[in-house]
């Protein structure tokens, strides 16, 4: 089991100044709005490679949400994504299930044959995201064993996620990490997180265990990540470990300047 925490960029001009402070394994998330932010990188794809080749940063997986996987053009930038990740020798991207309309079967079968052709050494697997509109749901990956990234702030019902660890842990790959509340998601870790985690444990469960928190919640993920890495070396709960957290705070919410990784004086 690795763990490490979610990191992305939106511009190549960006790279040094949001990676020059990042010490800790990531998920690299690429740009994500696919006209104004991925095209515009898609020429620059081996200066990305090189720029990471060139870092000290343990990077566990690529989270790749910028376009629909149900259209021609994932046959591009699926590969692209691939090069970047095999590039730099990982060996799982997260995509998410972007929204059909008609029939879902014609879709699904149609991202199920791009995936095929796009086959490497990196494998794709699908994040789990609510609503009727996605092109897979939740239970829709489980039941035909699709490689899976399980969100656990996009699914609000604790006993389907649960089920989803102990029915189908062997096609999960990644685990976004991460606590709910009525109005928010991708709050800091909480006991169910720790719930999850444990069961990941008893099931001697390998993949990637990524801290997905919202921006004004980066300012502690060192902390969270170190506390949940000894934690899961010390073989969780059922070996008496107890973890404890940081409370829950917004308190840099409408200080967008504490936003991102930075440590103190960088």
């Amino acid at each position: 089991m690795r763990i490490g925490g979610r990191v992305g960029f939106d511009r190549v001009e960006d790279l040094e100044e949001l990676f020059r402070s990042i010490e800790f394994p990531i998920e690299l998330a690429l740009p994500w709005k696919y006209r104004d932010l991925w095209l515009p990188v898609e020429d620059k794809v081996n200066q990305i490679i090189d720029f990471f080749k060139k870092k000290d940063i343990a990077i566990l997986s690529i989270h790749a949400p910028q376009g629909k996987i149900t259209g021609d053009s994932f046959l591009r930038w699926g590969k692209l994504t691939i090069d970047i990740a095999q590039s730099l020798g990982v060996d799982n991207i997260t995509v998410h299930p972007n929204n059909v309309k008609g029939k879902k079967t014609w879709h699904q079968e149609k991202t199920l044959q791009y995936i095929k052709r796009l086959r490497g050494d990196s494998i794709f697997s699908i994040e789990t995201f609510g609503g009727k509109d996605r092109v897979f749901s939740p239970a829709e990956l489980v039941r035909r064993k699709i490689p899976m990234t399980l969100d656990t702030a996009h699914i609000r019902d604790r006993n389907e996620v649960m089920n989803i660890v102990i029915n189908n842990e062997h096609n999960i790959k990644t685990v976004h990490l991460s606590s709910i509340d009525k109005d928010e998601h991708h709050l800091p870790i909480d006991d169910f997180c720790l719930t999850v985690v444990d069961k990941l444990i008893e099931l001697k469960w390998s993949g990637n265990i990524i801290l997905e928190y919202l921006p004004w919640h980066h300012y502690r993920i060192r902390e969270d990540l170190r506390a949940l890495s000894d934690y899961v070396a010390s073989g969780g709960s059922a070996n008496g470990c107890s973890l404890i957290l940081l409370p829950l705070s917004d308190q840099f919410k409408d200080d967008p300047i504490r936003y991102g990784y930075k440590r103190d004086g960088t």
